[in-house]
């Protein structure tokens, strides 16, 4: 059984190439599409009710950004209101193939990853990366089918410790540096780990790893096969609970009871599918200081929840 945690968003990019091209899906608010400057700043929001309902249909006049609480003129908004999931994406999916894995989890992981490759845009871009006491890149970004399957037959059998912290870490170095745009459409940044949440070895600094990822605009998704204590219903809280390294990126854990990972995967394709994009050009005092500054976005629904992918950015 499944336990359905939706949350949000999925990550923003912060700086774009000077002189890029103009950008259709990403307009004024009056639907007049202009050339983006290098300071753009982007932020993915999902908006929910009270129930975990996902709140869609909205406009840009019914959020709010602040910068250290002071309200942002929106200079771009977009939102999906189409059926499929229509944002393209750089996804890296991290496999745990630690010993405490087993080989029948290792196999559905790759049919439903594989599967989430076909819900999204062929713009998106993939890679694979798995993880025990060492870190293996089975596949760098690309968006050819036959090379992200090829690369998810190369999983090896369970076996080592685990390096939970440094395979995120490697993942958001690898979206640093992938395409941000195709087709002139900004990709949207995401790492999917597959884990039981246990770390053995890791040494990486739990804190500078979230601040990489939210300056990279990366969020980070979850599943977790879960671990049970003995004699006990309870599943236990793991160093990638503790870290809260899921939810401080905007993401959301995805717990597998029943091995079958598909539908969570389809879950959280409708959480990007569901998300809002806002932008709006800092003011000049926040690049002269060069300070890290605060975000926060609301929606003025009442008793809506939002999920934000970045709580703060730094020229």
């Amino acid at each position: 059984m499944i336990r359905s945690i939706i949350a949000l968003l999925v990550a923003g990019a912060a700086l774009i190439a000077p002189g890029f091209p103009v950008v259709p899906s990403l307009a004024r608010q009056d639907d007049e599409p202009i050339k983006l400057r290098t300071n753009l700043v982007t932020v993915d929001a999902t908006v929910l009710d009270r129930d975990g309902n996902f709140i869609r249909n909205l406009k840009a006049d019914d959020f709010i950004v602040y910068e250290d609480n002071e309200p942002q003129k929106l200079d771009f908004f977009e939102a999906s209101e189409e059926a499929a999931l229509t944002r393209p994406l750089a996804v890296v999916f991290a496999l745990d193939n630690s010993g405490s894995m087993k080989p029948e989890e290792l196999a559905m992981q790759r049919e439903a990853a594989l599967s989430f490759t076909r819900l999204v845009r062929p713009e998106s871009v993939f890679a694979v990366l798995t993880f025990n006491n060492e870190l293996r890149v089975l596949q760098d970004f690309t968006s050819d089918p036959k090379k992200i399957g090829q690369a998810f037959q190369k999983v090896a059998g369970s076996n080592g410790s685990t390096r939970l912290f440094a395979s995120i870490d490697r993942a958001v170095a690898m979206l640093k540096r992938a395409p941000r745009y195709r087709s002139n459409r900004r990709l949207r940044r995401i790492v999917v780990v597959i884990t039981d949440g246990i770390d053995s070895v890791d040494t990486v600094d739990q804190r500078d790893l979230v601040q990489r990822a939210t300056e990279q605009g990366v969020t980070v998704y979850s599943i977790t096969i879960p671990s049970y204590g003995y004699g006990s219903t309870q599943r236990i809280m793991t160093l990638l609970d503790v870290s809260r390294i899921v939810p401080l990126t905007g993401g959301a854990d995805f717990p597998v009871d029943a091995g079958n990972f598909t539908p969570v995967f389809k879950a959280i394709a409708e959480e990007i599918k569901s998300s809002y994009t806002l932008a709006y050009y800092p003011k000049e005092r926040s690049k002269r200081d060069n300070r890290p500054r605060q975000l926060r976005v609301e929606a003025k629904r009442e008793g809506s929840v939002v999920r934000a992918s970045r709580s703060a950015f730094q020229e």
